[in-house]
Protein backbone atom coordinates (compact mmCIF):
# COMPACT_ATOMS: atom_id res chain seq x y z
CA UNK A 1 0.00 0.00 0.00
CA UNK A 2 1.54 3.25 -1.14
CA UNK A 3 0.76 6.57 1.09
CA UNK A 4 0.33 10.03 -0.56
CA UNK A 5 3.11 11.90 -2.02
CA UNK A 6 1.83 14.44 0.32
CA UNK A 7 3.20 12.50 3.03
CA UNK A 8 6.45 12.03 1.08
CA UNK A 9 6.61 15.92 1.00
CA UNK A 10 6.28 16.58 4.37
CA UNK A 11 9.09 13.40 5.33
CA UNK A 12 11.31 15.59 3.40
CA UNK A 13 10.57 18.79 4.95
CA UNK A 14 10.83 18.07 8.11
CA UNK A 15 14.15 16.60 7.57
CA UNK A 16 15.62 20.03 7.10
CA UNK A 17 18.00 21.70 9.55
CA UNK A 18 18.51 24.92 10.75
CA UNK A 19 22.12 26.37 10.07
CA UNK A 20 24.85 23.94 10.58
CA UNK A 21 22.47 21.58 12.55
CA UNK A 22 22.10 18.43 10.92
CA UNK A 23 20.33 16.62 7.89
CA UNK A 24 19.39 19.56 5.17
CA UNK A 25 19.26 18.38 2.34
CA UNK A 26 19.16 19.64 -1.33
CA UNK A 27 16.77 19.61 -4.15
CA UNK A 28 18.33 16.43 -6.10
CA UNK A 29 16.85 13.12 -7.19
CA UNK A 30 19.52 10.18 -7.36
CA UNK A 31 18.57 7.23 -9.45
CA UNK A 32 20.58 4.66 -7.48
CA UNK A 33 23.52 5.06 -5.13
CA UNK A 34 25.78 2.73 -7.10
CA UNK A 35 24.96 4.21 -10.40
CA UNK A 36 24.25 7.95 -12.00
CA UNK A 37 21.96 8.48 -14.98
CA UNK A 38 22.37 11.05 -17.40
CA UNK A 39 18.84 12.43 -17.45
CA UNK A 40 19.57 13.06 -13.66
CA UNK A 41 23.16 14.74 -14.71
CA UNK A 42 22.28 16.42 -17.89
CA UNK A 43 19.90 19.98 -16.33
CA UNK A 44 22.04 20.04 -13.73
CA UNK A 45 25.27 20.46 -15.95
CA UNK A 46 23.76 23.14 -17.80
CA UNK A 47 22.91 25.03 -14.77
CA UNK A 48 26.42 24.26 -13.35
CA UNK A 49 28.21 25.88 -16.85
CA UNK A 50 25.97 29.38 -16.65
CA UNK A 51 26.90 29.45 -13.44
CA UNK A 52 30.24 28.42 -12.56
CA UNK A 53 32.51 30.63 -10.09
CA UNK A 54 29.57 33.05 -9.85
CA UNK A 55 29.70 34.99 -6.63
CA UNK A 56 26.93 36.68 -5.30
CA UNK A 57 27.02 39.46 -3.96
CA UNK A 58 24.36 41.07 -1.13
CA UNK A 59 20.39 40.47 -1.85
CA UNK A 60 21.03 40.26 -5.66
CA UNK A 61 20.73 36.48 -5.32
CA UNK A 62 17.67 37.03 -2.79
CA UNK A 63 14.82 35.59 -4.63
CA UNK A 64 12.39 34.59 -1.70
CA UNK A 65 9.02 35.82 -2.95
CA UNK A 66 8.49 38.91 -0.04
CA UNK A 67 10.41 41.81 0.47
CA UNK A 68 11.88 42.97 3.48
CA UNK A 69 9.55 45.40 5.61
CA UNK A 70 10.42 48.98 5.70
CA UNK A 71 11.63 48.97 8.78
CA UNK A 72 13.82 45.88 7.76
CA UNK A 73 15.12 47.67 5.03
CA UNK A 74 16.26 51.08 6.96
CA UNK A 75 17.86 48.29 9.48
CA UNK A 76 19.52 47.04 7.27
CA UNK A 77 20.44 49.95 5.03
CA UNK A 78 22.02 51.81 8.44
CA UNK A 79 24.07 48.60 9.06
CA UNK A 80 25.25 48.80 5.69
CA UNK A 81 26.18 52.32 5.28
CA UNK A 82 28.09 52.02 8.57
CA UNK A 83 30.28 48.98 7.10
CA UNK A 84 31.04 50.31 4.04
CA UNK A 85 32.52 53.38 5.91
CA UNK A 86 34.67 51.52 7.93
CA UNK A 87 38.51 50.72 7.51
CA UNK A 88 39.72 49.12 10.46
CA UNK A 89 39.32 45.21 11.27
CA UNK A 90 37.72 44.88 14.30
CA UNK A 91 34.98 47.71 13.17
CA UNK A 92 34.62 45.75 9.69
CA UNK A 93 34.17 42.28 11.56
CA UNK A 94 31.88 43.35 14.05
CA UNK A 95 29.88 45.43 11.65
CA UNK A 96 29.34 42.20 9.19
CA UNK A 97 29.01 40.08 12.06
CA UNK A 98 25.72 42.42 12.91
CA UNK A 99 25.42 42.25 9.01
CA UNK A 100 25.38 38.08 9.08
CA UNK A 101 22.99 38.15 12.33
CA UNK A 102 20.28 40.25 10.91
CA UNK A 103 20.12 38.35 7.85
CA UNK A 104 19.28 34.74 9.57
CA UNK A 105 16.66 36.57 11.73
CA UNK A 106 15.60 37.82 8.22
CA UNK A 107 16.06 34.38 6.87
CA UNK A 108 17.96 35.34 4.09
CA UNK A 109 20.82 33.06 4.35
CA UNK A 110 22.48 33.81 1.01
CA UNK A 111 23.51 37.76 1.94
CA UNK A 112 24.05 36.42 5.37
CA UNK A 113 26.63 33.93 3.86
CA UNK A 114 28.55 36.66 1.79
CA UNK A 115 29.30 38.37 4.91
CA UNK A 116 30.12 35.13 6.71
CA UNK A 117 32.37 35.09 4.12
CA UNK A 118 33.73 38.31 4.30
CA UNK A 119 34.25 37.60 8.10
CA UNK A 120 35.95 34.86 6.72
CA UNK A 121 38.50 36.36 4.45
CA UNK A 122 39.44 39.27 7.32
CA UNK A 123 39.88 36.54 10.18
CA UNK A 124 40.39 32.88 8.20
CA UNK A 125 39.65 30.27 10.86
CA UNK A 126 38.43 26.94 11.12
CA UNK A 127 35.36 28.68 12.53
CA UNK A 128 34.90 31.65 10.24
CA UNK A 129 35.28 29.48 7.29
CA UNK A 130 32.37 26.94 8.13
CA UNK A 131 30.01 29.36 9.34
CA UNK A 132 30.35 31.06 6.00
CA UNK A 133 30.42 27.42 4.29
CA UNK A 134 27.44 26.50 6.61
CA UNK A 135 25.53 29.31 5.43
CA UNK A 136 25.76 28.83 1.90
CA UNK A 137 24.52 25.18 2.68
CA UNK A 138 21.57 26.75 4.28
CA UNK A 139 20.84 29.30 1.52
CA UNK A 140 21.49 25.88 -1.16
CA UNK A 141 19.19 23.77 0.90
CA UNK A 142 15.94 26.51 0.47
CA UNK A 143 16.76 27.65 -3.00
CA UNK A 144 13.90 28.52 -5.18
CA UNK A 145 15.66 28.21 -8.66
CA UNK A 146 18.18 25.54 -10.74
CA UNK A 147 20.66 28.91 -11.21
CA UNK A 148 20.70 29.45 -7.18
CA UNK A 149 20.67 26.46 -6.22
CA UNK A 150 24.22 25.66 -8.07
CA UNK A 151 25.52 29.01 -7.38
CA UNK A 152 25.17 28.53 -3.85
CA UNK A 153 26.53 24.90 -4.14
CA UNK A 154 29.54 25.34 -5.34
CA UNK A 155 30.42 28.39 -3.04
CA UNK A 156 28.87 25.91 -0.08
CA UNK A 157 31.71 23.72 -1.55
CA UNK A 158 34.62 25.74 -1.93
CA UNK A 159 34.19 26.78 1.67
CA UNK A 160 34.18 23.08 2.76
CA UNK A 161 37.23 22.44 1.21
CA UNK A 162 38.94 25.08 3.16
CA UNK A 163 37.94 23.76 6.19
CA UNK A 164 38.78 20.44 5.34
CA UNK A 165 42.02 21.42 4.41
CA UNK A 166 42.72 23.02 7.59
CA UNK A 167 40.97 20.18 9.52
CA UNK A 168 40.40 16.88 7.76
CA UNK A 169 38.69 15.59 10.37
CA UNK A 170 36.04 18.21 10.24
CA UNK A 171 32.85 15.11 9.67
CA UNK A 172 29.93 17.56 9.66
CA UNK A 173 31.67 19.58 6.68
CA UNK A 174 32.27 16.55 4.69
CA UNK A 175 29.26 15.67 4.80
CA UNK A 176 27.19 18.43 3.83
CA UNK A 177 29.89 19.37 0.84
CA UNK A 178 28.90 15.42 -0.12
CA UNK A 179 25.42 16.93 -0.37
CA UNK A 180 26.44 19.85 -2.84
CA UNK A 181 27.87 17.15 -5.02
CA UNK A 182 25.07 15.33 -5.13
CA UNK A 183 22.82 17.80 -6.87
CA UNK A 184 26.17 18.20 -8.92
CA UNK A 185 27.08 17.16 -12.53
CA UNK A 186 29.15 14.71 -10.62
CA UNK A 187 26.40 12.72 -7.94
CA UNK A 188 28.99 9.72 -7.39
CA UNK A 189 31.53 11.54 -5.74
CA UNK A 190 29.31 12.89 -2.97
CA UNK A 191 27.71 9.28 -2.48
CA UNK A 192 31.40 8.40 -2.50
CA UNK A 193 32.16 11.35 0.42
CA UNK A 194 29.36 10.01 2.63
CA UNK A 195 30.71 6.39 2.72
CA UNK A 196 34.01 7.69 3.40
CA UNK A 197 32.32 9.48 6.38
CA UNK A 198 30.40 6.14 7.33
CA UNK A 199 34.18 4.01 6.73
CA UNK A 200 35.82 6.16 8.91
CA UNK A 201 33.20 6.86 11.73
CA UNK A 202 30.12 4.05 11.41
CA UNK A 203 27.72 5.77 13.58
CA UNK A 204 27.77 9.53 12.30
CA UNK A 205 24.17 10.33 12.06
CA UNK A 206 23.94 13.20 9.55
CA UNK A 207 25.98 11.03 7.04
CA UNK A 208 23.65 7.65 7.71
CA UNK A 209 20.63 10.18 7.68
CA UNK A 210 21.60 11.61 4.37
CA UNK A 211 22.19 8.20 2.70
CA UNK A 212 19.07 7.23 3.80
CA UNK A 213 17.15 10.11 2.60
CA UNK A 214 19.09 9.52 -0.65
CA UNK A 215 17.28 5.84 -0.50
CA UNK A 216 14.42 7.49 -0.02
CA UNK A 217 14.10 9.37 -3.15
CA UNK A 218 15.74 6.39 -5.65
CA UNK A 219 12.85 4.52 -3.65
CA UNK A 220 15.00 2.10 -2.72
CA UNK A 221 12.71 2.16 0.80
CA UNK A 222 14.50 -1.07 1.67
CA UNK A 223 18.12 0.52 2.06
CA UNK A 224 17.25 3.12 3.78
CA UNK A 225 15.64 0.83 6.76
CA UNK A 226 18.66 -0.61 7.41
CA UNK A 227 19.89 3.38 7.71
CA UNK A 228 17.52 5.15 9.48
CA UNK A 229 17.14 1.75 11.95
CA UNK A 230 21.02 2.05 12.49
CA UNK A 231 20.60 5.74 13.29
CA UNK A 232 18.11 4.49 15.91
CA UNK A 233 20.25 1.77 17.45
CA UNK A 234 22.74 4.29 18.22
CA UNK A 235 20.46 7.46 19.25
CA UNK A 236 16.78 5.92 19.86
CA UNK A 237 15.50 9.59 20.25
CA UNK A 238 15.76 10.76 16.68
CA UNK A 239 12.27 11.64 16.22
CA UNK A 240 13.24 12.36 12.60
CA UNK A 241 15.09 9.24 11.73
CA UNK A 242 11.62 7.29 13.56
CA UNK A 243 9.95 9.48 10.95
CA UNK A 244 11.15 8.17 7.69
CA UNK A 245 11.60 5.04 9.11
CA UNK A 246 7.97 4.63 9.30
CA UNK A 247 7.57 6.59 6.24
CA UNK A 248 9.40 3.53 4.34
CA UNK A 249 8.02 0.62 6.24
CA UNK A 250 4.97 2.06 5.19
CA UNK A 251 5.68 1.87 1.64
CA UNK A 252 7.53 -1.23 1.87
CA UNK A 253 3.78 -2.12 3.14
CA UNK A 254 4.52 -3.12 6.30
CA UNK A 255 1.86 -1.75 8.09
CA UNK A 256 2.08 -3.10 11.36
CA UNK A 257 5.68 -2.19 11.69
CA UNK A 258 4.94 1.43 10.51
CA UNK A 259 2.14 2.12 12.84
CA UNK A 260 4.70 1.16 15.79
CA UNK A 261 7.05 3.46 14.99
CA UNK A 262 4.69 5.98 13.86
CA UNK A 263 2.64 6.05 17.28
CA UNK A 264 5.94 6.43 19.15
CA UNK A 265 6.74 9.38 16.80
CA UNK A 266 3.51 11.05 17.96
CA UNK A 267 4.19 10.08 22.08
CA UNK A 268 7.72 11.19 21.19
CA UNK A 269 8.37 13.94 19.11
CA UNK A 270 8.32 17.61 20.11
CA UNK A 271 8.46 19.07 16.46
CA UNK A 272 4.30 19.87 15.69
CA UNK A 273 5.46 19.19 11.83
CA UNK A 274 6.93 15.80 12.41
CA UNK A 275 3.89 14.73 14.28
CA UNK A 276 1.31 16.21 11.65
CA UNK A 277 3.60 14.14 8.72
CA UNK A 278 3.16 10.80 11.51
CA UNK A 279 -0.89 11.47 11.54
CA UNK A 280 -0.89 12.09 7.98
CA UNK A 281 1.01 8.90 7.13
CA UNK A 282 -1.00 6.51 10.03
CA UNK A 283 -4.08 7.97 8.08
CA UNK A 284 -3.64 5.89 4.77
CA UNK A 285 -2.53 2.87 6.63
CA UNK A 286 -5.85 2.32 7.96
Amino acid sequence: MKVMQKSFIIVIAVSLGTIGALYSLPKVVVSDEKKTLEQTNAPTANRDQATAAATPTPDATDNHGSKFTAEQQQNLDKIRATYAGKTDMPSQLALANSLVETFVQYTRYDSAAYYAEKIAQLNTTETTLLKAADLYYEAFTYALDNTKTATMGEKARALYQQVLDKNPNNLMAKTNMAMTFVSSPNPMQGILMLREVIAKEPEFEPALFNLGILSIRSNQFGKAVERFKQILKINPANSKAALNLGYCLAELDRKDEAKQILEKVLANAKDPQEKAAANEILSKLK
